[in-house]
């Protein structure tokens, strides 16, 4: 049998990147592969529970990994402990000696030189980090992250050099790919699970991510105190990592909740009945890759309300869906008409239909192809 490694080291919040991993792992079964999976976390009763994809789990072999990145110096030295981590992580990963090729599904750093590799490129934001780094205005900031930035320029340029075949899932990460030469597909959008009921909706908002900055859930809460009459609901969690990354974050949310609004620590798919019935789903992110939680959302017929760039707006132009805001004020704006809207491209089941382009049929399609093709023109 034919055997291949998919790499996703993080498996503990089953969010938008686990979806992707376990649909990827689905198709290459699905050719006749036997797949290898290295991650931290492998539970098919749990991914079943979450994602019911357990049994696609079931099916592969686990291999283990490097346990979760924990802190050992003070903060300051963070970034340094972070990249030391991934080093070793990469370098636990023992491909075995059958592999026919390598599946990368959760960052482009984590690839094997010796083996062809499938990149799915989330963003480019490790690749851009590599580069930007000295154009730090203080030089004692600059002297002090130069060797960091020398590793990261290492990693990027053996990706690029290497036997490595990217798979953008946005067109900005795509126009990104080719700035940097980077071998790559047509851009296939994330897998989004339209198993979300569409029903009748209430009037309030609905965000659900991880606490991260990059989520920009301030704005998200600063949009619910200035519309007081209605009510808005974050649903997210934290990894151990980004919990150690940024300390207080979710403390600081919390905070600075209006009465109008409540933040839910958990996973989505606890609680997928307050996405179904919320009229609007409120997406402030700005971040280039295209959200699989926003795609669910909009199965499910919430109105979606982006910032004018970013992965979200290209979800919006790509589906003719939802409205776009340039500024916390015309947000504010926006989503109180969104809320109280009864136009005919507002209605749910409008709003659903159109957001089947996201769905993970249309995924596995194209990931099929982007396979079948690729391993035809190696062994030919």
């Amino acid at each position: 049998m034919k055997k291949a490694l998919v790499i996703h080291p993080r498996f503990t919040l089953y969010g938008g990147g686990e979806v992707v991993g376990l649909h990827v792992c689905k198709v290459l079964q699905e050719l006749g592969y036997g797949v290898y999976l290295a991650c931290d976390n492998f539970d098919p009763d749990e991914a079943d529970r979450h994602l019911g994809l357990g049994e696609v789990m079931r099916r592969c072999t686990y291999l283990p990994i490097l346990g979760e990145f924990k802190p050992f110096l003070s903060s300051r030295f963070l970034a340094y402990q972070r990249a030391i981590y991934t080093v070793r992580l990469l370098n636990s990963i023992r491909v075995p000696r059958d592999c026919d090729f390598v599946f990368s599904t959760q960052s482009v750093f984590f690839f094997k030189p010796d083996l062809f590799n499938f990149c799915v490129a989330y963003d480019l934001a490790d690749f851009l980090y590599a580069y930007e780094i000295t154009s730090q205005k203080r030089s004692l900031r600059r002297l002090y992250y130069y060797p960091l930035q020398r590793l990261y320029r290492r990693y990027a340029s053996r990706a690029s050099q290497k036997k490595n075949f990217f798979i953008p899932l946005s067109h900005a990460i795509e126009e990104s790919m080719k700035t940097f030469n980077y071998p790559h597909s047509p851009t296939v959008f994330p897998p989004c699970d339209m198993s979300f009921r569409r029903l009748p909706k209430e009037k309030y908002a609905v965000n659900t991510s991880r606490l991260v900055p990059s989520k920009r859930l301030e704005d998200f809460i600063e949009v619910a105190r200035r519309l007081p009459q209605y009510n808005f609901v974050i649903i997210g969690k934290m990894s151990e990592t980004e919990a150690a990354l940024f300390p207080d974050y979710k403390q600081r949310l919390t905070r600075s909740l209006p009465p109008n609004a409540k933040l839910v620590e958990a996973l989505l798919m606890d609680h997928k009945e307050v996405v179904e019935r919320a009229k609007v789903y409120l997406y402030p992110s700005i971040e280039t890759g295209i959200s699989v939680s926003l795609g669910q959302a909009m199965g499910a017929g919430c109105i979606p309300v982006t910032p004018s760039i970013g992965g979200g707006a290209e979800m919006l132009d790509a589906s003719g869906l939802g409205y776009k805001y340039r500024t916390l004020e015309e947000a504010v704006d926006i989503v109180r008409l969104a809320l109280e809207s009864q136009a005919p491209n507002d209605r749910p089941e409008f709003i659903s239909d159109n957001a089947q382009i996201f769905s993970a049929n249309s995924f596995d399609n194209k990931i099929r192809e982007i396979v079948s093709e690729k391993m035809a023109q190696i062994l030919s």
